[in-house]
């Protein structure tokens, strides 16, 4: 990207219990770790143009578009936005599940994994694009605003949170309901937020197909069992075991 100023959507998609996790699993802390990592690898395998990965943050993923193209292309632009948005819900639960079912290791880390859940900020302004040591970076007011927003008032840690700009910018599916609610930070001000809340008994996928949500106490339980056959599957060498390109193969 050359170097100047160019009008972005800016998101940043971020793992909530992420300090507390690592903090409980410190005697586990590989295996802690490579699973943030799976976790954060299967956003960025969500990620196509118009997103582009800006970098890893740790125990997020900063995100953005660049919103210079055609009225009849930034339409479309916006849709391919929102999907994403509901999307990132999608694949990281089945991570999650996946994760969860498959892997045998006994530790607190593997064995807490669906504690992990997701929450995405997102802002629509103006970014400066820059490069040092070789490195590509983004810098700006609407920047700031944007990580800042990671801490606020929502008394949930899965959600997506939209200011108002983006909520402008980013035409989300028909079906999806959001409440309106406001930030307010020392330096910026009030800002006006649309909250996208997934509901408690189920995960909305963009095909409108009814999908178990994987902290559901019925899911819980099953997916306990699924655990438990697979472990024995494993043993008896009548399942292949599963390989991660991050996870450490199990002992089995």
């Amino acid at each position: 990207m050359e170097a100047g100023e160019r009008q972005v959507i800016l998101i940043v998609a971020d793992i909530s219990w992420y300090t507390r996790f690592m903090v409980a699993n410190q005697t586990a802390l590989s295996h802690a770790q490579v699973i943030i990592t799976e976790l954060i690898q299967a956003i960025i395998k969500e990620v196509e143009i118009p997103l582009q990965v800006a970098k890893l943050e740790g125990d997020a993923v900063f995100l953005y578009a660049i919103k210079d193209t055609s009225a009849a292309d930034w339409a479309k632009v916006r849709e391919q936005i929102g999907q994403k948005l509901i999307g990132f819900f999608g694949v990281f639960g089945e991570k999650v599940a996946e994760l969860s079912q498959s892997n045998t290791c006994k530790c607190d880390a593997c064995e807490h994994v669906e504690a992990l859940r997701l929450k995405t900020v997102v802002h629509s302004g103006q970014a400066l694009f820059y490069e040092v040591g070789g490195f590509s970076e983004l810098s700006g007011v609407d920047v700031i605003l944007v990580h800042r927003l990671l801490k606020n008032s929502v008394h949930a840690d899965e959600y997506v949170m939209l200011t108002e700009d983006a909520y402008r910018d980013v035409a989300f599916p028909p079906q999806i309901e959001v409440v309106e609610g406001q930030e307010s930070y020392d330096s910026i001000g009030t800002i006006k937020t649309y909250v996208y809340y997934p509901p408690a008994d189920k995960m909305i996928f963009l095909d409108m197909d009814d999908m178990p949500r994987y902290d559901t106490r019925r899911y819980r339980i099953k997916n306990m069992a699924l655990k438990m056959l697979n472990a024995m599957l494993y043993r008896l060498g009548i399942k292949p075991l599963p390989e991660y390109e991050h996870l450490p193969k199990s002992p089995f």
